[in-house]
């Protein structure tokens, strides 16, 4: 069970995967009524990544790594390897959002996470 951005293997505890159309669409009239037409340029895909952080000092985080290349507007390479449940070669990828949780449990140092990427 592998995810990896760019460098970074994460421990990802929920995954999900979008598929939105890049389309056009305009009204026409055609025998006698109103018809909706539709044009699909391509298809892209946006993944969730829900993903948990232990241990781990902020300076060398995935968190604030994937915060610094969203704020640079820089693209990422994303890649899953799971078997015969997923796989997704080397993909460049635009990060959409980053939502960072820290639950405060004592002294521990956990930290969650959610990275939403959209395919470049």
């Amino acid at each position: 069970m592998t995810f990896q951005i760019d460098y970074l293997t994460l421990n990802v505890v929920e995954f999900a995967e979008n598929s939105l159309p890049i389309a056009s669409e305009w009204n026409a009239w055609e025998n006698q009524q109103l018809t909706v037409k539709r044009f699909i340029y391509g298809v892209k895909r946006v993944w969730t990544l829900r993903c948990v952080e232990k241990d781990v000092a902020w300076s060398n985080s995935a968190a604030k790594y994937l915060q610094d290349r969203m704020q640079q507007n820089a693209t990422v390479t994303f890649a899953v390897s799971e078997g015969d449940r997923y796989q997704l070669t080397s993909t460049p990828c635009h990060i959409l959002r980053v939502e960072m949780e820290m639950r405060l449990v004592g002294g521990q140092n956990i930290r969650y996470f959610t990275v939403q990427l959209k395919e470049a």
